[in-house]
């Protein structure tokens, strides 16, 4: 097997909920054997080397591409399954942007001529199957009744998600919760983003070395993704990305802004909600939340606080929070706050045309409110009822995840609303990164 070389991205911020749900459904329909044990995305392979080529000849091959390449975006939405070379798999689909497919091809044109691919795809990179395998070398009627009810069990999640409130959805989710009763709890679909941050080379079973495309250069020794290298490379990617300001910005006084859900104190939603910090050091995304905030937002400023500012044992007391935080802010109350915080239930603001209903839970929202609902509570764990902005149920969602960790400016917001209400435009939209265009 160590003649064996596999060209891959390792899943990072999206890996302990991707292993999580993997988990889930090898228990639910004992395929553990079958599992992903490092879930992945498969850029070139598996692979060995022609005859005189070495694995520092593979390296450089590999570096030379990667070097003109910054971090690579991509979606992991849904499920799939597919024959592979070695049975039936069950994946989840991965949408590639167009850097991973430039990547993707680019190493097909520099590797073709020095190793032999066991993966006929490799020669036809455009028709490439971007995914991450959830479990492989299934037996193909295994395959289709697992696939059959992770889909059955999706439209059930989207059925309660198109819900409105009320006792329509409250029947709905007790079926839903019927019907996932039978495997143990439900395996909700995926809808995550993620970036590649480092090209990994596989040998055999081994890491032969990582290069990292923030800092232009191979690891090798040390890759778990707790050392301080990863720690180091993650805040490169934060300010890279817009997701850590670097320097104060000059509101205008009359900016009126918006966040939910900081969790300020929480380390595990680093984990649950996939953000770009390592889990054993929570105090870095106090600083870098706190600094997004106090270097978007004046004193003088309005802000709406969509509720869960601080969540744990851990954490600091809500006031003490309070205190580093610029602004004249209004608390909307969440299910995890303090009664310090005067925190209210919702708040209604008209604003450059449009009627808002501030909530945490856009269940609370009176069914009969026909203007747009403004909410937090579902983080990113939902984007496909629950995306940045839903024309179609006239729902924004402000949770930090979903709005890159930087408060956002309303005015920026009724721009964004008018301007694809005008051209007709109701696709939704489901993340608002700097990096990503609307």
């Amino acid at each position: 097997m160590d003649d064996i070389y596999l060209i891959e991205i390792r899943l990072f911020r999206t890996k302990w909920r991707i292993r999580e749900t993997i988990s889930s459904i090898g228990r639910l329909f004992s395929l553990e054997p079958y599992l992903e044990r490092h879930p992945h995305v498969t850029l070139f392979g598996p692979l060995t080397l022609n005859e005189g080529v070495s694995s520092r000849q593979l390296l450089d091959a590999v570096g030379n591409v990667a070097a003109g390449y910054d971090p690579i975006p991509f979606t992991l939405d849904g499920w799939e399954t597919r024959e592979g070379m070695h049975g039936s798999v069950i994946a989840i689909p991965v949408r590639p942007s167009e850097p991973l497919k430039k990547l993707t091809s680019s190493l097909s044109d520099v590797l073709s001529p020095l190793v032999h691919s066991h993966n006929v795809w490799d020669a036809k990179p455009a028709s490439k199957w971007f995914h991450v395998t959830v479990a492989n070398h299934l037996n193909p009627q295994v395959a289709l009744s697992v696939f059959s009810w992770l889909t059955r069990n999706e439209q059930n999640v989207q059925e309660q998600g198109r819900s409105s409130p009320g006792i329509l959805s409250f029947v709905k989710n007790l079926v839903n919760r019927f019907f996932t009763a039978g495997k143990g709890h439900a395996v909700r679909p995926v809808t995550l983003d993620e970036t590649g941050l480092r090209i990994t080379v596989m040998q055999g079973e081994a890491i032969l070395a990582e290069y990292d495309l923030l800092k232009k250069r191979w690891i090798t020794g040390d890759h778990r993704h707790t050392n301080k290298s990863w720690q180091k490379t993650l805040a490169l990617f934060r300010q890279q990305s817009g997701f850590e300001r670097s320097d104060p910005l000059s509101p205008h006084p009359d900016d009126i802004f918006l966040i939910a859900d900081l969790h300020l104190g929480h380390a595990n939603i680093i984990h649950y909600c996939s953000r770009p910090f390592l889990v054993s050091d929570v105090r870095e995304m106090d600083h870098v939340l706190i600094k997004n905030w106090n270097y978007t937002i004046s004193p003088v400023n309005r802000v709406y606080y969509l509720g869960d500012l601080r969540y744990g044992k851990d954490a600091l007391p809500a006031l003490q929070y309070r205190k580093k935080l610029k602004g004249c802010i209004t608390f909307v109350e969440g299910n995890h706050d303090d009664t310090e915080l005067g925190a209210v239930p919702s708040v209604t603001l008209k604003y450059r045309g449009f009627t808002f209903l501030l909530v945490h839970d856009p269940a609370s929202a009176p069914e009969e409110f026909d203007g747009w609902i403004i909410h937090g509570h579902h983080h990113n764990n939902d984007l496909r009822h629950y995306p940045f902005i839903d024309f179609e149920h006239r729902r924004i969602n402000v949770c930090a995840e979903v709005i890159g960790y930087v408060p956002e400016n309303l005015n920026t917001l009724c721009t964004i609303l008018q301007d694809r209400i005008s051209c007709g435009d109701t696709t939704p939209i489901l993340l608002n990164y700097p990096y990503i265009p609307r």
